[in-house]
C-alpha cells in the first residue's frame, strides 16, 4: 500500500504548473538562447497517430535562412526567395520569401512571432519545461501548441493539438549550434529535367 501511495505522490509532483510570470520567464530564457545562436542544424521526426510520418533535418541561419530536408523533398529560403523541390514529382517551385511564414518548422515563428498571438502558460514534466501556447483568437488553425524545452533551453519537442483533438508531434534531436554554415546551403539548383515553376 505504501508503494502505491509513493507512486501516486511521485506522479503528482512530476507534473507541476507554473505561474503566468514563470511562463513569461521561460519564454524569455528560450528567446535569449536563440538570440545567442547564429545558425543550427537539428534532426527531426514528425509523428501523427503514433506513427512516424516524416523525418529529416532542419538547418537554420539568421536572419531568415532555412533548409528542411526529408526523403523526397527539400524546402528552403535564402531570405529573399523561398523554394520547394519535390524529387518524386521532379518539380521545383520558387516564390518570394514571406517573413510572415507561419510554418511549425520555422524557428522565428515559434520562438518570436507565435507567442505574441497566444496566451502563455507553463508546466514541468520531470526535468523538462513545457511552454503552452493557446491562441487568443480562432484565426490560427490549432487549439494549442506545447513547446517542450530541455535544460539547455532548446526546443526538444513540439506538440500541436487541433480543434478535433488530433495531435501532431515533432521531436528534435542532435542539435549542432554555431557551425558557421555556408550561405550556399540555402540556395538550390534543381537537377536537369526538373519542371520549374517561378511564382515571383
Amino acid at each position: 500500500m505504501k508503494k502505491i501511495v509513493v507512486a501516486v505522490i511521485v506522479a503528482v509532483f512530476s507534473v507541476l504548473s507554473y505561474s503566468q510570470s514563470d511562463a513569461n520567464s521561460i519564454l524569455r530564457e528560450l528567446q535569449n538562447k536563440y538570440n545567442s545562436i547564429s545558425d543550427l542544424s537539428v534532426d527531426y521526426s514528425q509523428n501523427a497517430g503514433g506513427k512516424v510520418i516524416l523525418s529529416g533535418k532542419i538547418i537554420f541561419k539568421k536572419e531568415n535562412k532555412y533548409r528542411i530536408e526529408n526523403k523526397n523533398q527539400v524546402i528552403g529560403s535564402d531570405g529573399n526567395s523561398a523554394w520547394n523541390y519535390n524529387a518524386s514529382q521532379k518539380k521545383y517551385v520558387i516564390t518570394n520569401y514571406d517573413s510572415e511564414n507561419n510554418s511549425i518548422y520555422s524557428i522565428n515563428y515559434l520562438v518570436y512571432q507565435l507567442p505574441n498571438e497566444c496566451i502563455l502558460s507553463a508546466r514541468s514534466e520531470g526535468n523538462v519545461k513545457v511552454l503552452e501556447l493557446t491562441p487568443k483568437t480562432t484565426n490560427l488553425q490549432f487549439r494549442k501548441i506545447d513547446l517542450w524545452i530541455n535544460s539547455d533551453n532548446l526546443i526538444q519537442k513540439i506538440v500541436l493539438s487541433d480543434y478535433n483533438n488530433n495531435t501532431n508531434e515533432i521531436n528534435l534531436s542532435n542539435y549542432k549550434l554555431n557551425q558557421k554554415i555556408s550561405d550556399s546551403l540555402f540556395s538550390f539548383n534543381p537537377p536537369e529535367g526538373t519542371k520549374i515553376i517561378d511564382l515571383r
